[in-house]
């Protein structure tokens, strides 16, 4: 299962979990005549809050573990997904500080239970919920638009020998499993994140752009992304000639 997918599967369970503390909070604190047994509903929020802190802290561990390893470029969307996740790890903070230690502002954890929830509707909506609907949730088997990155016009042309020494290939190699992988399959067509890339020098055409499959197009497609791939700009020219060389023996 591709990552992307998982992740947004598991922001659709936490989107839930903070429907359901709404809930038990309104119930609690909103409603002079009681429908439900409240402590009954205290336990629930309580072990609600607990699951969506661990759920929160799982799916922050896989986006900083991508980001980590493919270190792309930041699109406006993915900084304001990221001001969503640290605002609703403050909040957190502030209302666990609020219940156990300073239990004279207690009466401002409904307001912040409230905020975290609505942030987590603004958190999800920026991550998971924009990934399911722009790949159709997840069935769509093509470049899907993960991080839209500003795209630059590339008007030099650029002359990329493919080298075909071990060496070039073996970085290239290395250098694909580092960035590469966790979108694309090197050795079939089919898609993960993105295209598989079997083959990709000897076809015609590359997978989503459609454009010549030449070393030269590849090397525009890693710095300035056709459609929504993350750009790996601050690859050196070498860098790039590696990865051309390891996707020429595909």
């Amino acid at each position: 299962m591709p990552i992307f997918f998982l992740k947004s599967i598991l922001s659709l369970l936490m989107l839930f979990l903070a429907i359901v503390a709404m809930f038990t909070m309104f119930e609690i604190f909103g409603r002079t005549e009681k429908r439900y047994n409240i402590e009954k509903l205290k336990k629930i929020h309580k072990a609600n809050g607990i699951v969506y802190i661990l759920l929160f802290g799982f799916i922050s561990y896989l986006c900083l573990d991508f980001i980590i390893k493919v270190k792309p470029e930041p699109s406006p969307r993915v900084i304001f997904h990221s001001l969503f996740a640290l605002t609703i790890i403050v909040l957190l903070i502030l209302k666990i500080s609020f219940i156990r230690i300073y239990k004279s502002f207690y009466n401002q954890v409904k307001t912040i239970g409230l905020l975290i929830a609505l942030m987590t509707f603004g958190l999800i909506g920026t991550s998971g919920g924009y990934y399911l609907l722009i790949t159709k949730f997840g069935g769509e088997e093509i470049q899907s638009r993960i991080m839209k990155v500003l795209r630059k016009d590339v008007r030099e042309k650029i002359k990329i020998t493919v080298k075909t020494d071990p060496d070039s290939v073996i970085r290239g190699k290395e250098l694909y499993n580092s960035k590469c992988y966790f979108c694309h399959d090197a050795y079939s067509d089919k898609a993960i994140v993105g295209p598989g890339h079997k083959g990709i020098l000897k076809n015609p055409f590359l997978p989503v752009s459609k454009k010549p499959a030449t070393p030269e197009n590849i090397a525009k497609q890693i710095r300035n992304p056709y459609k929504d791939m993350p750009s790996f700009s601050y690859l050196s020219d070498e860098q790039i000639q590696d990865i051309t060389a390891f996707l020429n023996t595909l």
